[in-house]
């Protein structure tokens, strides 16, 4: 079911999130909300935004993220971050091109995504193969990818990215039973959505924190809403309810 999260604001080491008391790599090896699954071993992945770059570095592996002594970059300094691990969904393979986060160029610049969860859910995989655009490529077989392809479709199309994740979010039309949190990053964007996940997020000086689960104990986390969508910028926070954004 996968645990991600989300950093905008002044720079910060990599570090940060990775290496947190409840950091990305503990919540992969030890997650305390998450359902169904009881770890995250199926690789891990975080793309960044370096202070005076408009282009995201990358970096992805199927390599437990508690096992992987090969990432070189924990001292890079970041203003935008999304990091992921991986619980592999039902049906797909164990392969970089699998794990979150997606990164494409879009009409607003460089984009990165993740799913925490499962869209495939009630036999709907072929319903969302067919909301694809005609020659539409991807890379895997994940229902990630496939979200992440409608969602550069509605950005390319003029709309506004949290505008257009929502709609992704009405696109896969998650059950009651289902547990679908998307969510998006640009340099100067976060958009997340929650449904049947937790989420939570925490704002100080000038800087946005969305995670899966609170990276620490600092009381300034709060849980997002379920069935909203929150979108923070570098001026101001918002949360929606996703009913209202049909």
């Amino acid at each position: 079911m996968c645990r991600h999260l989300a950093y905008l604001g002044p720079p910060r080491a990599l570090a940060t999130f990775i290496d947190a008391p409840h950091g990305l790599c503990q919540q992969g090896r030890a997650p305390r909300e998450m359902v169904v699954a009881k770890d995250n071993p199926d690789g891990w992945g975080i793309a960044w935004w370096k202070p005076d770059e408009r282009t995201p570095h990358r970096y992805r592996t199927t390599t437990t993220m508690w096992d992987d002594h090969d990432f070189p970059d924990c001292d890079h300094r970041a203003v935008a971050v999304l990091g992921a691990v991986r619980k592999a969904s039902p049906g797909t393979t164990l392969r970089a091109a699998n794990n979150a986060p997606f990164v494409a160029d879009t009409r607003v610049g460089p984009v990165a995504f993740s799913l925490n969860g499962y869209a495939f859910h009630g036999g709907s995989e072929a319903r969302l193969r067919g909301e694809l655009a005609n020659g539409t490529v991807l890379d895997g077989d994940t229902d990630s990818e496939v979200l992440f392809a409608l969602l550069r479709e509605r950005i390319n199309a003029g709309i506004e990215p949290a505008t257009a994740l929502a709609a992704v979010h009405h696109i896969a039309n998650p059950s009651a039973d289902a547990y679908v949190n998307l969510l998006l990053v640009t340099r100067d964007q976060i958009a997340a959505t929650t449904w049947q996940h937790t989420l939570y997020l925490r704002h100080t000086g000038g800087a946005t924190t969305i995670a899966s689960e609170a990276l620490d104990t600092d009381p300034g986390w709060s849980r997002i809403p379920d069935a909203h969508l929150v979108a923070a910028s570098h001026h101001e926070i918002t949360a929606t309810p996703l009913e209202g954004l049909r």
